[in-house]
């Protein structure tokens, strides 16, 4: 669901930023900016210094040392960085494969959230009216029916501009998935994308379309009368400290659907700034009623996703406040959790058309995390204590709910919990290994070896034995047959 610039082109160029590369003009831009900005702005723009940790503000070191232990085993795929801010402070930042702080990371779909602040800004400049304004207002060139005349921008913000798009039923690197298509058979990519017919009245649903985000972007260019890059760099980037960057681009057309690479203290600092409501050292870099409207979950995307402008959220789970994300193809994703005073940053190289790497899921991953936090971990055993009376329908909630407490080593609650779900259920080779695993920490080796073995044969069965939970299950039959359980 999440493409970016992963498979692009070979005509796709890239454009670094940096001081030696900037080009004549965007140099004295750039000093112009500089010189009327820096008096208004703390010169110390990269504010995350790493004052705290997990033990000073009372997280359970025990429960990450485990989710580190795993990532490095790779049950999380391929893993690059990890960032976690808890009450305005760094608290966690760890690399792996190699990776560093400085290094940039391609943020796949991730992109298009920047897109979205920077369409947001340039409202707030009055470089557009609002997102009212219709998308055939800054293509007059192009031929459109009356039906798609009636785009707007907020229909685009929201991928619900209704033109007939398929970046689901096709891995990005086969024919018919249209983001390919585009790579595959269009110089003009403007072109392709609005010439694409009209599958629904706009607004009328969510439907995915990373060539909608592509034309947000040319309408930042031609309203502003600037670059994607050059624009962002002036009113977002230089004002939060983002110094380092690469945007690719076709033909000057920059990439706004996935292009855009950072390093993932940058993408934490874009995470910060949204999670302050658009404020920045003091500065409205962003409105804060933009911010809002932004997170707002307006399209529901399936049981757990819901989608605003150009921002996802987790929604209908237990009682939490909805948690807005970045998201991008790979495993670039920046949660904003402010029931618990939390920002989550992840990147990572598990592309959804690579062979299955990865175990658990980035949501798994992400209440992992949760779950160190002693606040989110009373708040998990309330929802149990509920749940008991009141068993959740919504098995997406109860797996969620089972690993949680599977984490906090509350095995005999994750039984519990999972033995409420339908049997229909039973073949969730999820539900099976935490099964599996709270019998054997509850030492009843018996119910242990047969959720175990049903884990393996469904696994087996899905054609994915060398890979995820098989391994994870066979790892404990091994242990259960050592040991003599």
């Amino acid at each position: 669901m999440n493409p970016g610039n992963k498979n692009m082109p070979a005509n796709v160029t890239c454009h670094f930023k940096t001081a030696s590369h900037m080009r004549f003009t965007q140099i004295l831009i750039y000093i112009s900016f500089f010189l009327n900005y820096s008096c208004q702005t703390n010169s110390n723009n990269d504010i995350f210094v790493k004052e705290s940790s997990l033990k000073a503000v009372g997280f359970d070191q025990r429960i990450w040392a485990g989710i580190d232990s795993s990532i490095l085993r790779g049950n999380y795929g391929l893993m690059n960085s990890v960032l976690v801010i808890y009450d305005d402070k760094l608290i966690l930042e760890k690399y792996y494969n190699n990776w560093t702080r400085n290094q940039l990371h391609d943020i796949q779909s991730a992109t298009k959230s920047v897109t979205s602040a920077l369409i947001g800004i340039a409202i707030d400049k009055g470089y557009i009216s609002s997102v009212n304004q219709k998308m055939a207002d800054y293509f007059p060139q192009q031929r459109m029916d009356s039906l798609k005349r009636e785009i707007t921008l907020e229909n685009m913000l929201t991928m619900s501009a209704g033109l007939k798009w398929d970046e689901e039923s096709k891995k990005y690197n086969e024919s018919g998935n249209s983001l390919t298509d585009m790579y595959n058979m269009r110089d003009d990519w403007i072109d392709y994308i609005i010439e694409q017919p009209m599958s629904d009245r706009p607004g009328k649903r969510f439907n995915y379309n990373s060539g909608i985000s592509i034309l947000l972007g040319s309408i930042i260019q031609s309203s502003s009368k600037m670059t994607v890059p050059l624009f962002a760099e002036k009113y977002l980037f230089h004002p939060i400290g983002i110094n380092n960057y690469q945007w690719a681009d076709h033909f000057g057309l920059t990439h706004c659907g996935g292009g855009l690479s950072l390093n993932s203290i940058d993408l934490a600092k874009f995470g910060y700034l949204y999670y302050n409501n658009g404020k920045w050292n003091g500065n409205q870099i962003i409105s804060e009623s933009w911010i809002k409207e932004s997170l707002k979950p307006r399209y529901k995307s399936d049981l757990k996703a819901c989608y605003g402008y150009q921002w996802w959220s987790i929604d209908s789970l237990f009682d939490l406040i909805p948690i807005p994300y970045v998201s991008g193809n790979g495993w670039q994703f920046v949660f904003l959790i402010k029931e618990f005073n939390l920002i989550v940053v992840f990147t990572g190289k598990n592309y959804g058309n690579e062979e299955l790497k990865t175990t658990f899921s980035p949501h798994e991953l992400l209440f992992g995390i949760l779950s160190c936090n002693p606040k989110f971990k009373n708040r998990i055993l309330s929802i149990y204590e509920r749940q008991k009376i009141n068993p959740s329908k919504n098995i997406y909630e109860a797996i969620v709910l089972a690993y949680c407490l599977n984490t906090l080593g509350e095995y005999e609650k994750t039984i519990d919990v999972l033995n409420h779900l339908n049997q229909n259920d039973s073949d969730d080779v999820r539900i099976n290994y935490f099964m599996g695993k709270s019998y054997f920490n509850t030492g009843d080796s018996k119910k242990a070896e047969k959720y175990l073995e049903k884990c393996i044969s469904v696994c087996k069965d899905k054609k994915s034995p060398n890979t995820g939970y098989f391994k994870l299950a066979n790892d404990l039959l091994e242990k259960i047959n050592k040991n003599g359980m």
